[in-house]
């Protein structure tokens, strides 16, 4: 064919070569049990990149292994999925920064505000069994209908409607987009071991898990600046409060129309390109055969070190969740509005996210570390988060600086540790389904944030109890960690860097064929 190149395969210890397809693209041909180390294209689609050699898996690998390339249009994957976590993040946080004006408008009280984001939570509890049909092989209808939902419940909120009308429409807005946040929540990992290489597998957790925290850090802004702070005084006029009542509804509608659009617009992308999975996997581990859904459930339930990190991670990422959702609701009682409280949040949250990112890539570079990156992590959170207490409640004096440095501190530790506890999770729950075990810590986080929203319904709790609860759950996850012993069952399968078992069945790795410095073979024209 007039546009390949023939390349000169080392001697000894490779099979093989590369050729150009009927497409222009290129493809590798590899022998039986053989691996090349890594191979690089220039086409503007796709790059090859192959694991270590030689890797030997009798019992589930196929006569001959599968080609390993990654291609670019993981990206768009990526961006697309992490555009949705954001509106299903903004619709979830989008009344407890306005929750004066909602009360004004609407009527409502301050456990009807934590109730419209505690139907994530009950959305989940009805719905989590639908994740035992998210594979790789369903991921795309998955992700079409999550979208769907999330436009379909903020249009509902558009409708006008009297005030008793308008709260129905927007609860069932709000519990359609909790059903969505199910998936959100539980497909990231899926997500990157579909479409990523072993050494960008956290980074793409990190991405496609923190963008849900952005949008709530969106929600956190955009409320208080479409939506004005109501003043009213106990001596204003009628008429004047109702011309403020009027005007502050027309505001919370623009807010939703705004909403509505930016939900539809992602919908439509995601409807037009998302492909279930690449053509061929990107790591030799996405190539495997995870366990059946059910046996997968047996061995998670009987899996004592899952429990130990699902509940290091559930415990304050669930308390945690509910309390920056009511966060306008606990600071209110100290003199701080809405509009400070949003912006707060929103630089809180906005700075966990960065710093998810960041250590998300950092974990790539030094993989096999995850566990003390995370126990540093919590321990600042602990830290942090006495610090915003007792502040609070008189023992230290309460300043805007202090206030905003504990509460940031407080949110970055917490929200950059949320893709290294799911990539914990998966290393050590590997061959298990990564929806089964993403699904359960999910369940298990929307359980702890439903009971710590739920306990505001209780006449005469109070909130002050709220900033001690979400104190010991971040303290509470550190003993956890200590004991708990990690497994990197995928990476060692990936990298070739020990013996993985699978059932009775060895995957026998050959350690002194893994290769430290891979160089390109090819070089296309």
């Amino acid at each position: 064919m007039p546009n390949s190149k023939a390349v000169d395969m080392p001697e000894e210890g490779w099979e093989g070569g590369v050729m150009y397809g009927s497409t222009g693209e290129k493809q590798p041909i590899l022998g039986q049990n053989v691996y090349a180390a890594h191979t690089y294209s220039t086409n503007s689609e796709q790059e090859s990149v192959l694991p270590p050699p030689p890797t030997v898996l009798p019992s589930v690998a196929p006569s001959s292994p599968p080609n390993i390339l990654v291609y670019h249009r993981r990206w768009w994957i990526m961006g697309t999925f992490s555009l949705l976590g954001i509106a299903q993040g903004a619709v979830w946080n989008c009344w407890g920064p306005i929750s004066d004006s909602a009360k004004l408008v609407y009527g409502w009280t301050d456990g009807e505000i934590g109730m419209l984001a505690n139907w994530g939570c009950i959305a989940f509890f009805l719905f989590a069994p639908g994740l035992m049909y998210l594979n790789a092989d369903r991921l795309r209808l998955s992700v079409v209908l999550t979208a769907l939902l999330i436009a379909v419940g903020t249009g509902l909120r558009c409708i006008p409607a009297s005030t008793a009308i308008a709260t129905i429409l927007i609860n069932i807005g709000q519990f359609l987009n909790g059903v969505a946040g199910i998936m959100l929540m539980a497909a990231p990992p899926l997500l990157s071991s579909t479409w990523f290489p072993p050494n960008q597998r956290t980074t793409a957790t990190a991405i496609s898990s923190i963008f849900n925290y952005v949008g709530t850090s969106v929600g956190y802004l955009i409320g208080p600046l479409f939506v004005s702070q109501p003043h009213l005084t106990p001596n204003s006029t009628l008429q004047h409060n109702e011309t403020a009542v009027e005007d502050i509804s027309g505001q919370i509608m623009r807010l939703m129309y705004v909403e509505c659009g930016y939900c539809t617009a992602v919908f439509l992308a995601i409807l037009i390109y998302f492909p279930s999975k690449p053509p061929t996997p990107p790591s030799l581990s996405a190539a495997m055969d995870r366990l059946d859904f059910k046996t997968g459930v047996k061995k998670l339930f009987r899996h004592g070190q899952f429990w130990l990190v699902c509940l290091a991670y559930c415990v304050p990422g669930g308390v945690i969740g509910g309390w920056t959702a009511v966060l306008d609701v606990i600071l209110s009682p100290h003199g701080i509005s809405q509009i400070d409280a949003g912006w707060l949040g929103f630089y809180g949250n906005i700075a966990g996210c960065a710093m998810g990112l960041l250590l998300g890539r950092f974990a790539d570079y030094f993989a096999g570390h995850l566990r003390l990156i995370i126990v540093v992590m919590m321990l600042c959170a602990t830290g942090a988060m006495t610090w915003f207490t007792i502040m609070l409640y008189g023992a230290l004096p309460l300043t805007q600086v202090s206030l905003y440095v504990s509460f940031i501190l407080t949110m970055v530790s917490v929200n950059a540790s949320v893709p290294l506890f799911l990539e914990l999770v998966m290393e050590t729950t590997y061959p298990i389904e990564e929806a089964v075990s993403a699904g359960v810590i999910t369940w298990a986080n929307n359980l702890f944030a439903l009971i710590f929203l739920l306990v505001p319904l209780l006449p005469k709790v109070g909130v002050t109890w709220m900033n001690w609860a979400a104190l010991g759950a971040v303290a509470s996850s550190i003993p956890l960690l200590c004991i708990f012993r990690e497994n990197y069952r995928r990476l060692h399968l990936d990298t070739g860097a020990g013996t993985v078992t699978h059932d009775d069945s060895k995957h026998v790795i050959n350690d002194s064929s893994v290769i430290e410095e891979r160089k390109p073979l090819l070089n296309a024209a």
